[in-house]
């Protein structure tokens, strides 16, 4: 639907992981559906949405980190978040450990909505709202009254009474086999790009149907039910706690550079803008390793970067999404990372041959088949220490054995992938599915790769705050 717009491998933070030792069918099936669900349901806006593992290596580099700039005036985050926010803490969804979550919600920044609509045998309720730069949490409940299971396919974001989605990057953390007479809580989670900032309303579009083993790996279904709900978002609110600050570093390793542009603080997360040069004669992907530290109280608080907007092949701008704590008030932020992710440019192709069943050439060898069944290709590998535990993404374009140009069928779901780790060896297993349009092709069929596990090491540090 949006081109080149579809990327994203959360799983690589192990977020669907599964031990490979004692796996019911049913945990496995609600594991690699979690997975799936995780890499189909980002729409990349003008570039992927993926996320980041940190794993050491040893690579001898250089690393320059040099000032090109910058204006240090304007509010401080101590200034600025210092007032409690105006909501009522959100009762009956459990944060577990999230640093963002509780935060927000012990502050009062979680804005209540409590809207619910009903249609057929499923009840919907938008219970909540968290609002920050670039993205939204969104908590929600799911009634299913029905006798037999339901499923919840996707959730769409538009304006209201329009039948277009808006560009954002969308994923639920449900959509599991959803039990009849059970209330169903889950969280969604929304990032946006600059271009496309979030509205004060907004049309949330649930699309459930009965559970299906058939369509239980499809975004779609023939017999789907759509229940729009439309919310108010108090953007006003939540821009009083934005706070920018300027960065405007150069981190160069070789003659590979990086440019970190600035900073947004909000309770909803740290969005942190970068860009990378075209002039890079190395793939460079990002940074390798990246967190924010805080300080809090004389305490160090470690906020992770769970997914980031990459550019295209030639380079460009990026945004890194880090959790945050930012209502603490921390006496210090500081970025850290080891290195750049960045490989070989003329290694990253991938030629698969669908009819004879084989990987012909991947940039180190690793890549397998898996199979290719009803027009999905699905490949496996595995996420090591020594691979640097990188992700692997594919361009939406490929090419077949005549020179033919064609594009992933994003319909049925473009690229996904799931992951099942060993609690014993530390390995994780990826598998990647691949969704082609029902056609034949002339083999073999070459894919072009925009990211693959590969480090230029050096530690590095750099003050936000």
């Amino acid at each position: 639907m949006f081109e080149k717009e579809e990327r994203m491998l959360k799983e690589m933070n192990k977020s669907a992981e599964v031990s490979t030792e004692a796996v019911t069918d049913e945990a496995l099936d609600a594991a690699v559906r979690s997975g799936m669900r995780r890499g189909r349901r980002h729409r990349r806006l003008r570039a992927r949405l993926v996320s980041f593992s940190a794993v050491m290596v040893t690579v001898a580099a250089a690393l320059l980190l040099a000032v090109w700039g910058g204006d240090e005036s304007g509010l401080k985050p101590k200034e600025q978040m210092a007032a409690q926010g105006p909501y009522p803490p959100l009762t009956g969804f459990d944060f577990g450990e999230d640093i963002t979550l509780n935060t927000a919600n012990k502050y009062g920044m979680i804005q209540p909505v409590n809207q619910s609509v009903t249609k057929g045998d499923y009840t919907v309720t938008v219970n909540g709202v968290l609002v920050g730069s670039q993205r939204m949490d969104v908590f929600y409940t799911v009634q299913n009254m029905a006798e037999d299971p339901a499923d919840l396919k996707r959730v769409v974001l538009k304006h209201p009474g329009s039948s277009d989605p808006l560009p954002y990057s969308v994923g639920s953390s449900g959509g599991n086999k959803l039990a009849p007479g059970v209330l169903h809580r889950s969280q969604l989670d929304v990032q946006t790009n600059e271009d496309t900032p979030l509205p004060q309303e907004l049309t949330f579009s649930f699309i459930l149907a009965p559970y299906s083993t058939n369509t239980v790996y499809e975004s779609s279904a023939e017999n789907e039910q759509v229940i729009d709900i439309n919310v108010s978002i108090d953007v006003q609110t939540a821009q009083k706690y934005l706070t920018t600050i300027p960065i405007n570093k150069m981190l160069q390793i070789e003659k590979q550079r990086f440019y970190l542009k600035e900073a947004v603080l909000s309770p909803a997360g740290i969005v942190v803008k970068a860009n990378i040069p075209s002039s890079n004669t190395m793939k460079v992907s990002g940074l390798w390793g990246v967190y924010l530290e805080t300080v809090v109280n004389g305490e160090k608080i470690r906020l992770n970067s769970d997914s980031a907007f990459l550019p295209g092949a030639g380079g460009g701008d990026m945004t890194y999404f880090f959790e945050s704590n930012i209502l603490e008030k921390p006496e210090s932020i500081m970025l850290k990372a080891d290195g750049f992710q960045a490989v070989d440019p003329s290694t990253m192709q991938l030629v698969v041959d669908t009819e004879k069943g084989k990987v012909i050439r991947s940039p180190d060898g690793d890549i397998q088949f898996g199979e290719y069944t009803k027009h999905m290709l699905t490949l496996e590998y595995e996420e090591r220490a020594d691979r640097h535990m990188g992700s692997v993404s594919i361009e939406p374009e490929f090419v077949d054995g005549e020179g033919n140009k064609h594009m992933i069928n994003e319909d049925a779901g473009g690229v996904n992938s799931s992951s099942h780790s060993s609690s014993d060896t530390g390995i994780s297993r990826i598998t990647q599915y691949i969704y082609l349009k029902p056609q034949e092709y002339p083999q073999p069929l070459t894919f072009t790769l925009s990211s693959y596990p590969g480090v230029m090491e050096q530690a590095f540090e750099v003050p936000i705050q």
